[in-house]
């Protein structure tokens, strides 16, 4: 019995130190990486429109200033500005959707659903409209961002509230988007995240390890729906609708490793199976390879954890 126990605190402790090397891979190396994905290190640094808009204290914080955290991430299109921006402004949940994971968003309950055409009435703003994310009868009516600058045909920017700030106190965050023409026809298409919320360690642990991750992957698909249409392309549901079957795959292959690893004796190859999965994962949902090479990945991981049950 002792033996036992001494070998599932091994396979725990090893368990442990594999988890440990992958998050620390998305802390240190993944996380600096898609804070600035696709964006120059000028643009990075650049002041742009909206961030003059955080300038109180958050008064949690007796007033003292709070340093921003900030994401910056850019996509070239390849389209005049004046082809882009019309459908920035169709962004929103009771308007044209987001362009990014339809079935992810829904699986939330968003109830979104992309719309791949222009259309005028969906497309007009004005400073105190609400960018809704959610319905507006769920979440007691929290889930929207409210517009606090709008420069035609240049920039949309939201006041937002980190995840736990109630709507009785005022925005702690900004969603910016900003059309930079580059060329007659091509466009710099940047979105601007920040915040000066306080975050408690746990609420700091959430958001690394769960909201930022789970929030590239949403914006990037954003900016790259946004960038398809611009250029005229169509829209790719049943890729999309893959993509996201791989990622639960991946994902659900990992957990499967972590509970075989935990509750079987001799389950210490798993350990293959788990950090495999967690850089399969990780590669899939950041890197975003051509669906037929995820495909490849998700089917040889399959065969692996098949092979490392039964071996």
């Amino acid at each position: 019995m002792r033996t036992d126990v001494i070998a599932k605190v091994g396979r725990v402790v090893a368990l442990c130190a594999a988890l440990a090397v992958l998050f620390s891979l998305l802390l240190l190396a993944v996380r600096p990486w898609y804070l600035s994905w696709g964006a120059t290190a000028g643009e990075a640094a650049a002041t742009l429109a909206g961030d003059e808009l955080l300038g109180a204290p958050d008064p949690s914080t007796r007033g003292v200033r709070v340093a921003p955290r900030v994401s910056t991430r850019a996509i070239t299109i390849e389209a005049p500005a004046n082809k882009v921006w019309p459908w920035l402004l169709q962004l929103g949940q009771d308007r044209g959707g987001f362009y990014s994971y339809e079935l992810l968003e829904n699986m939330v309950g968003t109830n979104m659903r992309n719309v791949d055409v222009l259309r005028p009435e969906l497309q007009q703003w004005k400073l105190g409209d609400k960018l809704w994310m959610y319905p507006p009868d769920k979440l007691s009516g929290a889930g929207h961002g409210v517009l606090q600058r709008l420069d035609p045909g240049r920039a949309l920017v939201f006041g937002t509230r980190q995840i736990g700030t109630s709507t009785a106190q005022p925005t702690d965050g900004t969603w910016a988007f900003i059309v930079q023409p580059i060329a007659t026809s091509t466009t710099r298409l940047i979105v601007r995240g920040r915040s000066v919320a306080v975050r408690s360690a746990a609420q700091r642990a959430f958001d690394r390890l769960v909201f930022e991750p789970m929030h590239f992957v949403m914006e990037r698909k954003m900016m790259e729906g946004i960038k398809a249409r611009a250029e005229g392309r169509a829209a790719t549901p049943a890729t999309d609708v893959l993509e996201v079957l791989m990622f639960a795959t991946c994902f659900a292959l990992f957990v499967g490793a972590v509970v075989r690893i935990v509750r079987w004796p001799t389950a210490r190859r798993s350990l293959l199976v788990i950090m495999i999965a967690g850089l399969a994962f990780q590669l899939l949902t950041f890197v975003q390879p051509p669906w037929i090479v995820g495909l490849l990945i998700v089917l040889s991981l399959v065969v692996l954890f098949e092979v490392v049950h039964y071996a």
